[in-house]
């Protein structure tokens, strides 16, 4: 019975130190893999017809499929108006004011080359006036910080609607997680 009430203990004091060694040993050969990413974006669009420039701020999230691939959305919103309005050819018919436009733009984000992330998306720029379908290509590069868990990334874009078109260049700033 002594022995028996000695190997249980045994067995109960032994398997933590066991196992906390194992898991000590195992974090070590094993990198964390971080598959998310949050950003908060700050910037400005310029309206290529009219020069006209605003303001523009927003969130980014990426969920990373491969190490090279990833999706995602990105919502912005541009603060301030501007007035335009083209036909189908590209001349000017009318003016219409645009303001506070938010922008939902789901998202494939591509590494093309070590740290530079080419952004394609195609979604939908919501005003008060109307709603427009909008494509965005962009372009972002990755500055890694000193923590490796938050990154800067500098950014410029297109966006492309019916109506007008927008260069917008920025900087965001994230988390992975």
């Amino acid at each position: 019975m002594k022995r028996i009430a000695v190997l249980i203990f045994l067995l109960s004091v032994g398997s933590p130190i066991l196992a906390q060694e194992h898991k000590k040993n195992k974090s070590e050969n094993h990198k964390l893999e971080l598959h998310n990413f949050l950003g908060v974006f700050v910037g400005n669009t310029i309206i290529v017809q009219t020069a006209f420039q605003m303001p523009t701020i927003g969130v980014e999230y990426v969920r990373e499929i491969t190490p090279r691939v990833g999706v995602g959305f990105t919502a912005e919103i541009e603060i301030g108006s501007h007035i335009i309005q083209k036909n189908e050819t590209g001349h000017v018919i009318s003016e219409v004011k645009r303001q506070g436009a938010v922008l939902l733009i789901p998202s494939v984000f591509v590494r093309v080359y070590k740290e530079l992330i080419l952004t394609i998306g195609y979604g939908i720029e919501f005003e008060r006036n109307e709603n427009l379908a909008m494509s965005k290509i962009g372009l972002e590069y990755k500055l890694k910080m000193h923590n490796p868990h938050w990154f800067v990334l500098p950014s410029v874009s297109w966006d492309h609607t019916k109506l007008f078109d927008g260069a917008v260049y920025g900087v965001t700033f994230g988390c992975s997680f």
